[in-house]
């Protein structure tokens, strides 16, 4: 009987069959188990903490069960004592890990990307090495040798709680940068496991807003450099492509308050479900918010590169509204820097806080 089905499915036209695949696959999907932080008590922060360093390892448990690291990103928008901004990522990931370091020349007044410097880049194709102690975790790469300035490129990171020490080789460049927590880190679903699709796709973990300090030498020449930028920690996750149409993070640092949001929206038919989530972080008094809600919206789209230049961000809190209006400058594997236009934080009381010197980064999937 078996046998004859699938004979009879094989008759099919392929795409007629894919569509009925697709039709049995989605009507096995939950679409209310998706974790929904938001919904729930803001003031709900029991499970807040500042991570120990147990929590950035490459494996830790987590309700229960053993969790495995998706990657340790960092990312920063840099100052150097010229006053010249610098765009940088470094993610390491347990299979492959890449660098970015762009010069952001200038963003045209008509929202048009003019970075003229040349962007250094690249991408190593080898496994990380890792090791670990009571006191420290270590990774490197390529994985097979511990890295020396005799070598053409490598990169390295020494992590402990609340400050990581990265240092890149590439080709005649060598970026040499601490990061420093700022404070409480945005935990994904106050510190609980999420679910994050109907499917039951999983994810944990947290983003530390940080400072960002050290140099960047390029042929023999040594630039000091300043800024802010993220440690991302995220466990056990990889973007459901399936089922998402758009996965959004965005985090911003300004001399006031740091803030991070996540935004992922799935829609099926005339199904759709959204996870949100994300914090605000009140600096001058220490507090860590859990917004109700929150919009992203894109008021200026570069037409020829077909990404947002200009960016509306607001955030409805216990405490009152928080608003950027910020500008995309440069762009690279989707991720785009972005600096503060205008910003304020609107208590309940009728006080207004506005919003300084101010840089953070926008995810797009």
């Amino acid at each position: 009987m078996t046998n004859r089905i699938v004979e009879i499915i094989l008759t099919i036209p392929k795409r007629m069959r894919y569509k009925i695949e697709e039709i049995l696959f989605y009507r096995k999907l939950n679409w209310e188990r998706v974790s929904k932080p938001l919904e729930e008590d803001p003031n709900d922060l029991v499970n807040i903490h500042y991570p120990t360093l147990e929590e950035y390892k490459m494996t830790y448990s987590i309700d229960g069960s053993k969790k495995t690291v998706y990657d340790w990103w960092y990312s920063a928008i840099l100052n150097d004592d010229k006053g010249k901004l610098y765009f940088f990522i470094l993610a390491f990931h347990p299979k492959w890990s890449f660098y970015r370091i762009i010069p952001i020349d200038s963003v045209g007044s008509h929202g048009k990307f003019e970075s003229k410097l040349p962007i250094v880049r690249g991408d190593f194709a080898e496994e990380i090495g890792y090791s670990e102690n009571n006191n420290a975790i270590n990774i490197w790469i390529p994985k097979n040798r511990k890295p020396e300035f005799s070598q053409p490129s490598f990169a390295e990171c020494d992590i402990r709680p609340y400050k990581s020490h990265l240092t890149l080789k590439a080709d005649d460049i060598v970026v040499d940068l601490n990061f420093t927590s700022l404070g409480m880190p945005f935990w994904i679903n106050k510190s609980r496991e999420a679910i994050c699709s109907p499917r039951g796709h999983m994810m944990s973990g947290f983003y530390d807003v940080c400072n960002v300090e050290g140099m960047l030498v390029h042929r023999e020449q040594e630039t000091k450099m300043d800024g802010v930028g993220i440690n991302e920690h995220l466990m056990s996750f990889t973007p459901p492509e399936r089922f998402w149409k758009r996965i959004d993070g965005v985090f911003f640092c300004t001399d006031q308050i740091y803030c991070a949001l996540w935004y992922l929206e799935n829609k099926v038919g005339d199904r759709q479900y959204a996870y949100k989530d994300g914090s605000v972080f009140l600096r001058a008094t220490k507090e860590y918010l859990v917004p109700i809600d929150f919009k992203i919206e894109y008021a200026k789209i570069d037409d020829l590169k077909k990404l947002p230049v200009e960016i509306h961000i607001s955030v409805h809190t216990t405490k009152g509204e928080l608003t950027v209006v910020a500008q995309a400058m440069v762009e690279t594997e989707k991720q785009l820097a972005l600096r503060l236009l205008e910003g304020h934080f609107v208590f309940d009381d009728g006080r207004k806080l506005r919003l300084t010197n101010g840089y953070g980064q926008h995810a797009l999937h």
